[in-house]
């Protein structure tokens, strides 16, 4: 299977992100205005390689108004994760709405896992001016563990073949266990059919549904599978569970959740 691939070209799309593009509200003059009056900012050296691929001046002093104060919330945001995990992080992307309305965030991953993005939002409470910050790290590393245990799974009831699994966690409980005991998940896989007939892939779809059940004290699953021919599996372009699986080419579909198995001839 061939997974999309994207690639990031910073330069084409720091300047809008960074603020060149985006007129200021009244919200933010008055930020700039308190960012004049603090000590003077000196930037990282992440903070400058950013404005660097960008194309934008890595001197503080020679930004406008708004890139000013978005690589300061992006120093901030790399911050507070970094410390967060006590682990390094590298940037990906940046949003900021030029309205003021939506809040800033920030998409990183960490250098070991260039696949992981890790999205980071800034929060800031109505009753006070107090920013702080939240993120999706745990929840990507339970999805990436819940995956991981339902290819363990596949290995076991299917037999040898191609094949790829997306997952996307709806509710994970906290407390100790692993992804596959706490999750409420919906899972996506595409296959090169192993099975002769049609049945057989059939009963092992349910032997998949029924451990994951067992596991997970029958919380709301739902696996769908995709059995396909080489071809078809070779031409399959996704990259997660929240990818358009409706073009997705396929002999035949089964649909399998805590309710009934379902096959669907294409």
């Amino acid at each position: 299977m061939k997974r999309k691939i994207y690639i990031l070209l910073a330069y084409i799309t720091m300047a809008c992100m960074l603020g060149a593009c985006s007129a200021k509200t009244e919200k933010q003059d008055e930020e700039v205005v308190a960012i004049r009056h603090e000590d003077e900012v000196v930037l990282s050296e992440k903070q400058k390689k950013i404005l660097k691929e960008a194309g934008l001046p890595q001197n503080y002093d020679e930004l406008d108004a708004m890139q000013q104060i978005n690589i300061r919330n992006i120093g901030l945001m790399l911050d507070y994760i970094e410390n967060k995990y006590d682990k390094e992080f590298e940037f990906y992307k940046f949003y900021a709405d030029s309205t003021g309305i939506e809040a800033p965030s920030l998409e990183v991953y960490p250098v070991d896992d260039s696949e992981c993005i890790v999205t980071v939002k800034s929060v800031t409470k109505s009753d006070s001016k107090k920013v702080t910050y939240t993120d999706d790290y745990l929840e990507l590393q339970s999805m990436t563990e819940y995956e991981q245990e339902i290819r363990n799974c596949i290995k076991d009831k299917f037999p040898e073949t191609e094949f790829e699994v997306f997952s996307t966690i709806n509710i994970l409980e906290e407390g100790e266990g692993d992804a596959l005991s706490r999750a409420s998940a919906t899972t996506y896989i595409c296959m090169v059919d192993p099975f002769e007939k049609e049945e057989d892939a059939l009963k092992a779809a349910e032997e998949v549904i029924s451990y994951i059940q067992e596991k997970n004290g029958n919380k709301p699953n739902g696996v769908y599978y995709y059995m396909q021919t080489e071809e078809q599996f070779n031409h399959t372009y996704v990259t997660s569970a929240n990818d358009d699986f409706s073009d997705v080419e396929y002999k035949y579909r089964i649909t399998t959740n805590n309710s009934y198995t379902k096959l669907e001839i294409n």
